[in-house]
């Protein structure tokens, strides 16, 4: 059970208790490990990436993570934390330079001469709060001996939790996904609720073709494959996350993710999409022999979320992958396909996103997965007499309201006012990341009080 701070957080009579967590990996003691050596004649580091869920503020005070080298201890580290760049890591947004391990203690023996496994923890000079996203973890360790200094790899036959390692020589752009590793560590810290609210979007859902032990795949470089799925009559499906499975030599980066409607059965019109989208997670599923390849080539289970659910009503619907950024070990780039009868049609794949082939008795291997509300009997709603957004907000908040505003005031988590207006529309840029509420008076005498986060 975690354990519970005394730190809280005010709001109006409201109590959020903040808890301890963590982020990161967990070793399978495989002794191996990727470059992050500093301070020699050349630079090398690795990055590593962890999610924050919805509803979640992350307050991060410790990193700790697993490293490969020798006796004497690591003089010191340097720290960064990166955005996220469409699938890979970013810019620095916090960055720790040379500071001093709190402590490193030694796990267990390498079969390298000299070399051994240490989990070394470090105490971050300051804190620093996140609120949902991806982010990256880079890492660089001076040695105390000369001995390079390595960030221990899990094996291969561990799934991940977000995407596979990434790796930098001096001033060389990322390059990772080679390996199908990740870098154990842990992003610590102290979790609250952000006062986010979720939708009532219904109840999780799901649907998809299932896998035929990889027995085939279709092309994903340079076109687009879609395959069709339905959404029942008298349901809204709340469209969230999107599961591929890939057979591949090297790593998507990113894709184009988009939504057709059906027209005759067939690849219709686009009604959303994203481009530049980076799976959330890659999971390995080994290597397999595939039909007319000279290599075995490797199973990689991806997965996206949309920044947003997407609302669909009854009707088919296709999914489609297109605009494909990967890195290639090899040429070899394919989106799983199996001849196992699916949810709907057939797959179908074009060259030019408008005219669409049929493949006959195959198709792809996905699944579509999100929240299903009932709208049978369901009367249409009226709009709402009071309303804001956006939540996070960056550098504005609007209202929305029916009255005019009288008054809006904004208190931070002591319950110190930040900000007052009387605008339907608010300058936040100059807040603080983090958690506050706020009252607006209305001209009818209505008050309205809610939380924001601010990112």
């Amino acid at each position: 059970m975690k354990k519970i701070l005394l730190t809280t957080i005010l709001f109006a009579g409201m109590i959020a208790f903040a808890q301890d967590c963590s982020y990161g990996t967990v070793t399978d003691n495989t002794a191996s490990g990727g470059n992050i050596t500093t301070g020699g004649m050349y630079e090398y580091s690795s990055a590593a990436d962890f999610d924050v869920p919805f509803g979640t503020i992350l307050t991060v005070n410790q990193v700790k993570l697993n490293v490969t080298k020798g006796e004497a201890d690591l003089e010191y580290v340097r720290i960064k934390f990166l955005e996220d760049a469409n699938g890979k890591p970013g810019e620095p947004f916090q960055t720790f330079e040379n500071v001093t391990p709190t402590s490193q203690m030694y796990l267990y023996a390498t079969e390298i001469e000299g070399m051994d496994v240490y989990e070394v923890t470090v105490d971050l000079p300051s804190t620093f709060a996140l609120s949902k996203g991806k982010y990256y973890l880079e890492v660089q360790g001076a040695p105390g001996d000369g001995v390079a200094v390595g960030w221990e790899i899990t094996d291969q036959e561990t799934t991940s939790v977000g995407r596979f390692d990434f790796n930098k020589f001096d001033t060389d752009p990322w390059f990772g996904g080679f390996s199908y590793y990740d870098n154990v560590f842990q992003v610590l810290g102290t979790c609250a609720d952000s006062g986010e609210e979720q939708p009532d979007y219904g109840d999780a859902c799901s649907q998809g073709n299932a896998s035929n032990e990889y027995e085939t795949g279709l092309n994903l470089r340079g076109g687009s494959l879609t395959d069709d799925f339905i959404v029942p009559a008298n349901t809204t499906f709340y469209l969230t996350d999107f599961k591929i499975s890939t057979l591949q030599l090297g790593n998507i980066v990113n894709a184009s993710i988009s939504i057709r409607n059906s027209i005759d059965d067939r690849p219709g019109d686009v009604i959303y999409t994203v481009a530049n989208k980076g799976p959330k997670t890659e999971n390995f599923f080994g290597y397999h022999p595939f039909e007319g390849f000279p290599l075995e080539v490797v199973a990689v289970e991806l997965e996206f979320e949309f920044d947003e659910a997407i609302e669909l009503t009854e009707g088919k619907y296709f999914i489609e992958m297109h605009n494909v950024v990967n890195v290639p070990f090899t040429d070899f780039l394919a989106w799983e396909a199996t001849s196992l009868e699916g949810i709907g049609g057939n797959a179908f794949e074009s060259f030019d996103g408008e005219t669409w082939t049929e493949v006959e008795g195959l198709n792809l291997v996905f699944d579509v997965s999100g929240f299903c509300k009932e709208t049978l009997g369901v009367n249409d709603l009226t709009k709402a007499d009071f309303s804001f957004y956006p939540n996070p907000v960056k550098d504005e908040l609007n209202i929305i309201s029916k009255s005019e505003i009288k008054n809006v005031s904004i208190y931070n988590v002591s319950g110190q006012k930040v900000l007052n207006s009387n605008s339907k529309k608010i300058n936040t840029s100059a807040l603080l990341t983090g958690v506050y509420l706020v009252k607006a008076e209305l001209g009818n005498g209505q008050i309205e009080t809610f939380k924001i986060v601010k990112k």
